[in-house]
């Protein structure tokens, strides 16, 4: 299997934003509309840490899993979507930490990362530049 990339030569990035403070999401999403990213996949999410914080440490995982979809655990939001180049992955992790405080590393808040995306099979990521829609398509 060779290195291929998406794009035929130029980087992409996976990147995947976990916050604590689900309400940033739709001010995190417009801007990420505003500079071409308009596609993303959203799940709630919950920590283990926080999960057997507030459930106890003598329940099996799943059995915590499944109690905390019946109580009030506060969850996350986790948010990954794929960017097309390094400056807007910049621009956007930029955008998301000042939304959401200005310092990811201040506890409650959550955190980003971005991989590069060496290959990918199956399906397209579209966005919208200012001559027209692109469609980057898997090789």
């Amino acid at each position: 299997m060779g290195g291929k990339y998406m794009t035929g030569g130029a980087r992409m990035y996976a990147l995947f934003i976990v916050l604590n403070k689900a309400e940033c999401l739709n001010e995190i999403l417009i801007n990420m509309k505003d500079i071409g990213i308009t596609g993303a996949t959203i799940v709630d999410s919950v920590g283990a840490g926080r999960l057997r914080k507030s459930i106890g440490k003598e329940i099996p995982l799943i059995g915590s899993f499944m109690k905390a979809l019946d109580t009030g655990i506060a969850n996350n939001k986790t948010l990954f979507t794929v960017v097309e180049n390094r400056e807007k992955l910049e621009s956007i992790m930029e955008r998301v930490e000042k939304i959401c405080g200005g310092d990811m590393s201040k506890p409650d808040t959550g955190i980003m990362f971005a991989v590069p995306i060496e290959v990918s099979k199956g399906g397209s990521v579209s966005r919208v530049k200012d001559n027209g829609p692109k469609t980057y398509r898997a090789e």
